[in-house]
């Protein structure tokens, strides 16, 4: 790997290289990762659960030729990974990827354990919504492809008046694709097999997001997995104002004003690791990327993940597309790679299909409007606007302006962050939640590298200028801690206590346990009507 350079850098200079130092013997210990090794992993993770849906989800004459379709594609992408926008082959010595021993290992066993904390597998005290999870993954063992569920199953009095009817079908529907790999396990060799291969899955999907991350800043630092686990807005601050002032208006640590959130990473993790990881891999990939040839399928594949984050990551692809970085030297050539059959086909099947799979439930976003029309007093959307911004948003713009302000992918998830808090989509606003995540990974990213050029001992500062920029820079870092922390505190203190974890409240959402759940997954999981729609008449089995 060569030294930290500017993200987005179009800078044809070459960089000046270190002096030689000393090693110790573990920091010589290296292996050589050749950059198509890793963009082929990236993308194998990314897209297999896609194959396994076009397979088991789609009828054969559907599902065969688009499994044939994106094969081409991702040989294609990964063929073309080292090829720069006009189409020269760039250095493979140059884009070599040094991983040191240490670092391999040490990732390996940080990625295991992420997981396992963050409660994938519910091997230990897992936070909410693994309820919803552990369901999803057991009803994908247990019932035939496509889901579809009767409500004659259901044996719970409360759930049956709640739901109102005995009898009828209802698709399951949710973006679940990442699930895929661990159910097809689990059909062959049982739940716990299937629960076991998740956890595995997650690890290699966060080991593969270290690496991708380092090299994106070029540089190997453990800074990068600690961010990746604690990285947050500075969500402490006005929770510390509650226990001074004893103000009762808080929903939750993270969600401090009406209608607006950006989450912290460990609880993304923790919550919702199936559309986090893949879009921290995605966004990685991006700024690896050294042409737009194929970002129709590296970007457009968020879609079966995440379709809120999507929101958030056109902006930011629009910026690589028109970015000088990975502009071709005639526009004729750039337009030719923005418009490339492969940018074209991969973009519009997975809008299709994916598209036609979401709207067969549009009760899930049911719930939406101004963000202002969810204050008791509207006028006051203006001071928790701005007060949001300068907690999520500020603290990160200032650190990374100086080393990043020459980069379009920059300005555009600043954009999007802006944008955000203006409309709600859901009762928990996954707009905000989810369509956040791109961005915030950029910056996540980004400040990898700046903590690491800032705890390195070659960079202390020698004026009193620089001391101060670099303990605001570490400050930051310790407050946006607290997130992270208070919910490790929560999971560890309850497996101290031994507080039962909720995983199998529902069960299935075939028969749900717990009828305080049953409206929820009415709503949000459950397809009426879906024999009628698109995607049930001719794409599904």
């Amino acid at each position: 790997m060569k030294e930290v350079k500017q993200l987005g850098d179009s800078s044809k200079a070459k960089a000046v290289k270190d002096k030689p130092k000393k090693q110790s013997p573990g920091d010589t210990r290296t292996v050589t990762v050749p950059f198509a090794w890793l963009y082929a992993s990236v993308i194998l993770f990314l897209t297999i659960p896609l194959f396994m849906f076009f397979l088991g989800y789609l009828k054969l004459s559907v599902g065969i030729p688009l499994t044939l379709i994106f094969a081409g594609i991702v040989l294609f992408s990964v063929s073309d990974c080292l090829n720069d926008p006009d189409g020269v082959k760039l250095s493979k010595y140059e884009n070599d990827i040094q991983i040191p021993v240490l670092y391999l290992i040490g990732f390996a066993v940080t990625a295991v354990a992420v997981s396992v904390i963050s409660g994938v597998g519910e091997y230990i005290y897992s936070l909410q919504d693994h309820e919803y999870r552990r369901a999803i993954l057991r009803d994908l063992i247990d019932y035939d492809w496509p889901v579809i569920y009767n409500y004659s199953t259901q044996t719970n009095p409360e759930v049956q008046q709640i739901f109102g009817m005995a009898s009828g079908n209802r698709a399951f529907s949710y973006y679940f694709i990442y699930w895929l790999p661990a159910a097809l396990a689990g059909k062959m060799f049982g739940f716990g097999a299937g629960n076991f291969v998740l956890l595995i899955w997650n690890s290699i999907g966060i080991f593969l997001s270290f690496i991708s991350a380092c090299a994106a800043i070029k540089k190997f630092t453990a800074w990068v997995p600690f961010l990746y686990v604690f990285f947050s807005g500075l969500d402490v601050l006005p929770n510390l104002v509650y226990e001074f002032t004893h103000y009762d208006g808080w929903r939750w640590f993270e969600g401090y004003v009406p209608s607006m959130s950006f989450v912290s990473n460990f609880r993304e993790l923790a919550c919702v690791f199936h559309q986090m990881v893949p879009c921290y891999l995605i966004v990685a990939l991006l700024i690896l990327s050294h042409n737009t040839r194929s970002m129709g399928l590296t970007a457009g594949i968020l879609f079966g993940y995440s379709p809120w984050a999507v929101f958030g990551i056109i902006p930011m692809v629009l910026a690589f597309l028109c970015g000088k970085k990975l502009r071709a030297s005639k526009t004729s050539k750039t337009l030719t790679n923005i418009f490339s059959p492969v940018n074209i086909t991969s973009a519009l099947l997975i809008l299709c299909i994916f598209g036609s799979y979401y709207m067969s439930n549009s009760a899930a976003v049911g719930y939406k409007g101004f963000a202002w029309e969810y204050f008791d007093r509207p006028a006051m959307f203006v001071p928790a606007y701005i007060i949001f911004i300068l907690i999520e948003v500020a603290p990160f713009v200032l650190i990374l302006y100086k080393r990043e302000k020459k980069n379009p992918v920059f300005w555009a998830a600043i954009a999007v962050l802006l944008a955000l808090p203006f409309y709600r989509i859901t009762e928990m606003n996954d707009l905000n939640m989810r369509g956040s995540m791109p961005a915030l990974f950029f910056f996540c990213i980004s400040l990898g590298g700046v903590v690491a050029e800032v705890m390195d001992e070659k960079n202390t500062p020698k004026t009193k200028k620089g001391w101060l920029k670099s303990a605001a820079v570490m400050l930051t870092v310790i407050l946006m801690m607290f997130p992270a922390l208070l919910n490790m505190f929560i999971i560890f203190g309850s497996m101290i206590e031994g507080t039962p974890g909720g995983e199998e409240n529902i069960g299935s959402f075939g028969n749900i346990r717990q009828a305080q759940y049953a409206e929820v997954i009415q709503e949000q999981f459950f397809a009426e009507g879906y024999e009628d729609s698109f995607f049930y008449r001719y794409f599904a089995k």
